[in-house]
């Protein structure tokens, strides 16, 4: 038997939302604090890391491209965090490098804090869970592309359907119409 289809008020769907909307704004509010976007965030992690490499898109949960990555520079360097000139590759400023090992700190704390009330157990069955359930809306995009490119009568990009942001990942935000998750139990 086929499952019947969730509507967007679904109490599985509302909490997801919340879920992702809360730690969205809990990233925001962590970054804040130092001055940086995520998008920033991740471009410094890299620089950090040694993994970032100038002229080239910057892969990962958010990518960011060469003309993205070089702009966030300029304002990387302007704001004090790395150092670069054209012929050597960017690295953290001395001066910031202590900012940087707190934002650090700050992030890993984040990511702690969001899955600290579950057991091994819990987490290991929610990665499971977010995992399939990513895989299914890859699929479903996937779908809805070649569907949209038919319908056109011409192939579409697939980075084309993709959208960045200069800010934060994208997340599903509920239409002011749809009620929260709290709303929806009363």
């Amino acid at each position: 038997m086929q499952p019947r289809p969730l509507e967007p008020n679904e109490p599985v769907v509302l909490a997801l939302v919340d879920a992702m909307t809360a730690w969205q704004e809990a990233l925001e509010q962590t970054l804040s604090a130092s001055g940086l976007n995520y998008a920033k965030w991740l471009l410094l992690r890299a620089i950090r890391q040694g993994t970032f490499v100038r002229g080239s898109p910057l892969p990962g949960t958010m990518p960011i491209d060469v003309a993205q990555s070089e702009q966030m520079l300029q304002h990387l360097q302007r704001d004090g965090w790395i150092e670069y000139a054209e012929n050597m590759p960017p690295r953290i400023a001395e001066a910031a490098a202590s900012q940087v090992e707190r934002t650090a700190q700050a992030m890993s704390a984040l990511h702690s804090v969001s899955v600290g009330p579950f057991s091994s157990q819990e987490r290991v069955a929610l990665g499971s869970l977010l995992e399939r359930m990513k895989i299914t809306l890859s699929d479903h995009t996937t779908r809805q592309i070649r569907v949209g490119s038919e319908a056109d009568g011409q192939e579409k990009p697939a980075a084309a359907a993709a959208v960045t942001c200069a800010g934060l990942p994208p997340v599903a935000h509920r239409p002011a119409s749809m009620p929260t998750l709290a709303r929806a139990r009363l």
